[in-house]
């Protein structure tokens, strides 16, 4: 047995900064939600990671799942949870050729309606007890997320905001496209840039910025060269006293993108 899952939409996840900006492609929106939801059970005071319980049909009812899906979807769910893996750089900006491979469950079964599912211990030095450059968000924040891409810049940008106090800038952040394809998994898919543009910038910044529960709103600058477009400026306006807007905010259109059906894939990996 363990701990009963406390399906609790005002609970922390804590991560560091590393795991952040790791290599998430291969997991699933649900995958990714299930993933935060065990670490947003982590206590300031914890020493260790618990094994935890939870009925299927409560879980999929916070997920904003069918319960009936969850019933059917489970095992292959958990099947993809097992083999999931987090990149994570441990060279720097220098040495990116430097990095750790974690799998994310070391353990998970099925009794009866009950799933019981633990974190793998690897996980431990990017969740326990973080000092120092790391994420803190309200799960309730990603949860009505539809797409993996709304969750993955959401937490991105998070880190760069709060890595970042002491700067002048710090409502502005910089990416080369290269480098966003590889955090936002689409190194080898969305391989036009119109594509990828409007399936997962656009449509991730379209998320975030009508979420009730988002601690900010963003619009995009697209930085070119000649007529290639090689990098993006995200300029963040926060909904809380320490988001302050910078004066380039003002200064960029706002991103108007309407929503397409065609994005409304809720379970398809990134």
């Amino acid at each position: 047995m363990g701990n009963a899952l406390v399906l609790n939409k005002d609970f922390k996840i804590v991560m560091s900064n590393s795991m952040v900006k790791g290599k998430q492609d291969v997991l699933t929106l649900w995958q990714h939600k299930i993933f935060r939801l065990l670490i947003s059970q982590i206590k300031p005071s914890d020493k260790g990671l618990e094994t935890y319980t939870c009925k299927i049909t409560d879980l999929a009812e916070y997920l904003g799942m069918k319960p009936k899906s969850m019933y059917g979807d489970i095992n292959e769910l958990t099947d993809k949870l097992m083999q999931a893996f987090i990149k994570i750089n441990i060279g720097g900006k220098e040495h990116r050729e430097n990095w750790l491979k974690i799998n994310l469950i070391s353990s998970c079964s099925c009794n009866n309606g009950i799933l019981t599912i633990r974190l793998n211990d690897d996980v431990k030095p990017f969740v326990l007890q973080q000092k120092g450059f790391y994420t803190q968000y309200e799960i309730g924040s990603i949860l009505n997320f539809k797409s993996v891409y709304a969750i993955r810049l959401y937490e991105i940008l998070l880190s760069d905001f709060k890595a970042s106090f002491f700067s002048r800038n710090r409502h502005k952040f910089e990416y080369s496209i290269e480098r966003l394809r590889q955090l936002m998994g689409c190194e080898d898919k969305l391989l036009k840039f119109s594509q990828f543009k409007e399936k997962c910038i656009g449509k991730a910044i379209f998320e975030i910025n009508n979420s009730d529960t988002s601690e900010f709103t963003l619009t995009a600058k697209y930085n070119k060269n000649g007529r290639a477009v090689e990098g993006v400026s995200f300029i963040l306006l926060g909904k809380s006293e320490c988001f302050l807007p910078c004066d380039d905010y003002y200064n960029i259109i706002k991103t108007s993108t309407e929503w397409n059906e065609s994005w409304d894939e809720p379970d398809a990996p990134i």
